[in-house]
C-alpha cells in the first residue's frame, strides 16, 4: 500500500530514518503491527517548509530485525 506522511523537516526525518514503522491499532485487532517503507520520496513545498515523505509500507513479520 502507499502511504504519505506529512510534517516539518524533523518530523519528516524522524520517519524517513526508519526502515521499519510500528503501528499501534484497535482494541479489536493485534495491539502493533510491523511495516516496511519502500521506495520513500520526500517532497517539499517551496513556500511552507513542510514536507512530504511518500512510500509503499508492507506488513511483516520479520521479528529479528531492530530498529
Amino acid at each position: 500500500m502507499r502511504i504519505c506522511f506529512h510534517g516539518t523537516a524533523d518530523e519528516i526525518g524522524l520517519v524517513a530514518g526508519r526502515p521499519l514503522l510500528v503501528l499501534l491499532t484497535t482494541h479489536d485487532l493485534p495491539h502493533m503491527r510491523v511495516f516496511e517503507l519502500y521506495h520513500p520520496r520526500v517532497h517539499a513545498h517551496p513556500h511552507l517548509e513542510r514536507y512530504r515523505l511518500c512510500a509503499v509500507m508492507t506488513e511483516t513479520t520479520d521479528e529479528g530485525r531492530t530498529a
